[in-house]
């Protein structure tokens, strides 16, 4: 028998997480799971794969020592033996450990076996599912749901942004929805850019991120992005979750980002008349996140954070109190005119019979 399959806990709590291509406890051997469960088998427990990317390979594991459930992201077999692609690895690693927000996934260590090619992050694991998953079981959400999500991932961006890092690859499936709190957490800085650090290289000029969510500038392969470009694909994201589709869509690469940088997209208030209603502010602050122009969208993250600040429950709430204070004003003049009313036709009535 496999060792992996040996050091799968049968107790641990793995139902909280998303099945993986319908099968919650698939566990098809693999070259970055081996690894985990030999090297780090003093460690760490292997459960089960809970999601693959770009670079890495991702396992729910209990963390032996400390009797917590932890994720681990693993380079894959393929970039292993690649000093480039372990030097990122390394760099996402340091980035994302210096980071330390509500929002933010954050990482507990690091760490590469010597005499091996095993290098893999350790991170907090999170209870939930991403908002990937959300998405595909409800394409479009409620205003209020959009606007909390959008909020918290602009004070999170907005925190990046002043130490130094764009993240460069916003989406659904980096945002993973805490199932206690409700919290957005964004995850993933595999190609995250530090600015403070990092020159502007030929490296900066690849087409990093995914398509659908690219900013103009990144489509265009320019060398200097900044934090406007994140708070573009956060327009992005807010778009698909508010009309239930995104603002481009193209069969290729080529062709998407050719719209990302010179068509104009479908309005979101004629897209999403519902979110228009509830909260037009909402509306227009993602509109200003989508313009072309860097220099035209908003500057920072917290800037977007107050425009969307107000609930869209107290705006009823606020409409709802009016209401119920006209209702109370017209029931307390309505009760002064029937007490008036009745002394009169009590004085009417004694009158008369006095006559």
């Amino acid at each position: 028998m496999s060792s992996v399959v040996n050091f799968v806990d049968p107790y641990a709590d793995t139902q909280e997480m998303p099945a993986l291509n319908g099968q919650p406890n698939a566990l098809a051997v693999a070259w970055e799971r081996e690894q985990v469960a030999t090297h780090l088998r003093g460690q760490y427990q292997v459960v089960r794969e809970i999601g693959r990317g770009g670079m890495g390979i991702v396992f729910l594991a209990r963390d032996i020592a400390l009797h917590r459930l932890v994720a681990i992201k693993v380079l894959r077999q393929e970039f292993a033996s690649s000093n480039e692609h372990r030097e990122r690895f390394r760099r996402e690693a340091r980035m994302t450990a210096r980071l330390s927000h509500p929002n933010i996934v954050p990482v507990h260590t690091f760490g590469e076996e010597a005499g091996t090619e095993l290098a893999y992050i350790v991170m907090k694991y999170v209870h939930g599912e991403s908002l990937a998953d959300r998405l595909r079981a409800e394409p479009q959400l409620p205003t209020e749901d959009a606007r909390r999500f959008l909020h918290e991932l602009a004070l999170a961006l907005d925190y990046a942004h002043r130490e130094g890092v764009v993240h460069r690859d916003l989406k659904p499936d980096n945002i993973i929805l805490d199932r206690i709190t409700g919290r957005p957490m964004l995850t993933d800085f595999g190609v995250a850019l530090q600015r403070s650090l990092d020159p502007v290289r030929a490296e900066a000029s690849r087409a990093f991120g995914t398509p659908h969510y690219m900013s103009p500038e990144q489509a265009a392969g320019e060398l200097d992005i900044d934090g406007r470009s994140d708070l573009y694909s956060l327009g992005v994201l807010g778009y698909s979750m508010l009309a239930g589709e995104l603002p481009f869509d193209a069969p290729s690469f080529e062709a998407l980002a050719a719209k990302h940088i010179a068509e104009a997209h479908r309005p979101l208030a004629e897209a999403a008349p519902i979110a228009l209603r509830e909260h037009p502010l909402l509306v227009a602050a993602l509109e200003r996140c989508l313009a072309k122009d860097r220099n035209a969208r908003w500057r920072h993250g917290s800037d977007i954070a107050t425009a969307i600040a107000e609930p869209v429950r107290k705006r009823w709430l606020r409409r709802g109190l009016v209401g119920k204070k006209s209702m109370v004003a017209a029931s307390i003049l309505g009760a002064k005119i029937a007490a008036e009313m009745g002394l009169f036709i009590a004085a009417l009535r004694a009158a008369i019979y006095r006559s």
